[in-house]
C-alpha cells in the first residue's frame, strides 16, 4: 500500500466554498470558542435587525427571503466542506432565524432584548417541529430552516409579550 501525500489528501477549496465559508461562518464569529450562535445573534443579528427595520415590510421580507437563499447555499457549502451536518462554526442560520423573530416588530431596547432570549430559549431548546426540521432536513436547507422555525416560535412569543404589556407595535 502506497502513502498518499498531503496534496493528494486534501482536496484543494474551490471558489465557491471559499466564498461560502466566510459567509456561513460570519467572518470569524463561527470560529469563536464557546457559545458562537449566541455569539452570532448578539453580534450581527440584532444590528441587522436594527437595519431591516428600516426598510418599509416589502423590502425587509424580499431582503430576508434573499438572506435565507444564500444561508441555505453558504451553510451547505460549508457543511460539505467540514464534513459534518451541522457544524458549529456554522452561524449564518442564527442571523436568519433572529431576523424572522424581529421582523416586523418595533425596534427597541426591550423587543431586542426580548427577541434575543426568545430566539435562544427555541433554537437551543428546539421544540417541536423545530427538532423534527433539524432532524429529518439535511444538507444547508436543513441547517436554515430549524433556525426559521425557531425564529416563528420566537416572534409569536415577542408579538404576544409586547401587546400585552401595552408597548406599541
Amino acid at each position: 500500500m502506497s502513502v498518499k501525500s498531503a496534496r493528494e489528501v486534501v482536496k484543494p477549496m474551490d471558489k465557491w466554498t471559499a466564498l461560502a465559508l466566510p459567509i456561513a461562518r460570519l467572518g470569524k464569529i463561527g470560529r469563536f470558542p464557546t457559545m458562537p450562535g449566541t455569539a452570532a445573534t448578539g453580534l450581527v443579528g440584532i444590528p441587522a435587525a436594527v437595519v431591516l427595520s428600516w426598510f418599509s415590510p416589502p423590502w425587509s421580507h424580499g431582503l430576508l427571503g434573499l438572506l435565507f437563499f444564500l444561508a441555505c447555499a453558504a451553510a451547505d457549502l460549508a457543511a460539505r466542506h467540514c464534513r459534518q451536518s451541522d457544524p458549529r462554526e456554522i452561524v449564518v442560520d442564527e442571523l436568519v432565524g433572529f431576523l424572522v423573530t424581529m421582523i416586523g416588530l418595533p425596534v427597541s431596547l426591550w423587543s431586542l432584548a426580548l427577541g434575543f432570549a426568545a430566539f435562544r430559549l427555541f433554537d437551543i431548546g428546539k421544540p417541536w417541529p423545530v427538532r423534527a426540521l433539524d432532524r429529518e432536513l439535511h444538507g444547508g436547507l436543513g441547517i436554515v430552516l430549524d433556525d426559521v422555525a425557531a425564529g416563528i416560535y420566537a416572534h409569536a412569543l415577542v408579538w404576544t409579550l409586547l401587546w400585552g404589556s401595552g408597548r406599541p407595535l
